[in-house]
């Protein structure tokens, strides 16, 4: 019965004469148990009951086993027996090593084998997402129309399924949008040339001069509408140019056209860019501040990481709260502009499209004593002048 009633924690044994021998009777953990063992059986009292630690060496131990916080104890029965028990209340369950060692051998392979399924897993799911987000950040840029492929996962594969349908429809809604105003443009070309002619035997000077800036201004707005349209910006490869070269250009052909612009910085700023489309945006800055500011003052700072070049003008300036708005295409903020300047409302809009394709900037801010500054700024990819 006894060997029935031990377990892990307890351990009983029956013998004539008492086993254990104590290294210590008397201490207050000890003396805490025998308190509370007499007060859930007040009887132990009578019946001789020893309880302390086992002693250092482990002699007398029922089990044979070894530890210094060992509590032993016996009980003597009323035949004279003895009743000996050991209690692992105070000491760490040691596990035994030679279960240990295959349990986390075993469990620390599961654990990095699962680590690796979710990894192999991850990536299988991950590739064609980044491919997506690939895509998805080339929506919009002519040009640059990257399917992304159809493979993966099922849900992985509707998506990217989904998306190369909208990037086609996407597409085509450009391709038709700008067809249509090509033709738009090319058909108005005819009656455009036919009011210049008349215009031509108009004998008011005068009057001939307001209708042939009509029609430059009709011209005008056709070809920056298209250029906005179509992009052209990422058609044109990137070549070396001479900024400074380019700036100087624009400021010497507004001073012949009759305004006022000069040029401050170095004789030379080389940059890695497409010409034809940072000429164009340069030129819509320019001729911003001429028509709206009646100066233009150029100005350009090379730093070896970013050219930056800033174009300020006189004129009335825009409200902060406004300066986001003048960026919208085909947005004309009269109310800070004179309205009688004219303009398509795609300068500005051209500008920042060039520069971001360049991976720079353009902004706007009005000036504490007066006037409007546009901030172009372009990185070096390279970081050399």
């Amino acid at each position: 019965m006894a060997h029935a009633l031990s377990s892990a924690e307890l351990d009983m044994h029956w013998t004539a004469s008492p086993t254990v021998r104590l290294t210590d009777e008397v201490s207050p953990r000890v003396e805490a148990v025998r308190a509370r063992l007499l007060e859930l059986e007040p009887n132990l009292a009578d019946a001789g009951m020893r309880l302390g630690y086992l002693d250092e060496t482990g002699n007398g131990a029922p089990t044979g086993e070894q530890g210094r916080h060992l509590l032993v104890g016996a009980l003597q029965l009323p035949d004279g027996s003895w009743l000996n028990f050991a209690a692992a209340l105070f000491r760490p369950i040691v596990a035994d090593h030679g279960t240990l060692l295959p349990t986390t051998l075993s469990t620390t392979v599961m654990a990095a084998g699962i680590l690796v399924l979710g990894f192999l897993v991850v990536r299988l799911i991950g590739r064609p997402l980044r491919a997506l987000s690939v895509a998805a950040d080339r929506i919009g840029r002519p040009g640059e129309t990257a399917p992304v492929p159809e493979d993966g996962p099922r849900e992985v594969r509707q998506a990217a399924q989904a998306f190369n349908r909208m990037q086609a429809r996407i597409d085509r809604l450009i391709a038709d949008r700008t067809q249509a105003l090509a033709a738009v443009s090319h058909d108005l070309r005819t009656p455009i040339a036919r009011l210049r002619l008349r215009a031509g035997f108009i004998e008011d000077a005068d009057t001939q001069r307001q209708i042939d800036a009509d029609l430059d201004e009709m011209e005008a707005m056709i070809a920056s509408t298209l250029a906005y349209l179509r992009g052209e910006a990422e058609q044109e490869p990137l070549r070396v140019a001479d900024l400074a070269a380019i700036l100087e250009t624009l400021c010497d052909d507004a001073t012949d056209a009759g305004h006022r612009a000069s040029y401050d910085g170095p004789s030379q700023a080389r940059l890695a860019c497409r010409p034809i489309a940072m000429k164009r945006a340069l030129a819509n800055l320019i001729g911003n501040a001429v028509k709206y500011g009646g100066v233009a003052r150029v100005s350009l700072r090379d730093s070896g990481t970013a050219v930056e070049i800033a174009v300020e003008d006189d004129g009335p300036g825009i409200p902060d709260e406004e300066l986001e708005a003048a960026f919208e295409p085909f947005r004309r903020l009269d109310p800070a502009r004179n309205p009688e300047s004219g303009g398509s409302g795609l300068g500005l809009t051209i500008a920042r499209q060039v520069a971001e394709r360049h991976g720079g900037t353009v902004s706007l801010r009005n000036h504490p004593s007066g006037g409007l500054v546009a901030t172009l700024t372009i990185p070096r990819v390279d970081g050399r002048k």
